[in-house]
């Protein structure tokens, strides 16, 4: 078995197509919740799922490259976006039986301290993701900080 064709990289595969997402961030703890739509496009390039994410509402863009990482025997990935100053590879595990992928990253504030987030991607049917962001919170433990739900773009089949 190739590597592009192994059961970890089938994991990344069926995320490839067209998604509708709908958005909603929340800045801060009490704030008011940001809602907004957009785009995810997503394709294989060999073991690579290659992900353009556009927000139709404000037209912020988005790019991340995840994959199987053969020689260390886990799931990979990075994110840019303008809003992000340094490049950071996230680890990841997939869990089969909740069918949910899950993302550490951390990184070096400009302020030199370190702050590490966790992001999740649940599949609860096969055309549907909800994606979750958990950054620290002020008062202790993590706040979600922004939810995703996609919907697989059946138009574009």
């Amino acid at each position: 078995m190739s590597q592009t064709e192994s059961p970890e990289v089938e994991v990344l595969a069926a995320d490839a197509g067209r998604w509708l997402a709908g958005i909603e961030v929340r800045p801060e703890r009490g704030a008011p919740v940001q809602t907004s739509e957009g785009t995810l496009v997503c394709r294989m390039c060999g073991p690579w799922l290659v992900s353009d994410f556009k927000n139709e509402t404000s037209g912020f863009e988005g790019h991340g490259i995840s994959g199987w990482d053969s020689v260390h025997g886990r799931y990979v990935g990075t994110w840019v976006d303008p809003l992000r100053r340094g490049l950071v590879v996230m680890q990841g595990r997939w869990d089969v039986a909740t069918r949910t992928m899950t993302f550490i990253g951390e990184m070096t504030r400009p302020d030199g301290s370190r702050m590490r987030w966790r992001e999740v991607t649940e599949r609860p049917e096969d055309n549907v993701r909800l994606f979750r962001s958990f950054v620290p919170s002020a008062e202790g433990g993590e706040f979600e900080v922004m939810t995703v739900r996609y919907k697989r773009d059946k138009t574009q089949a």
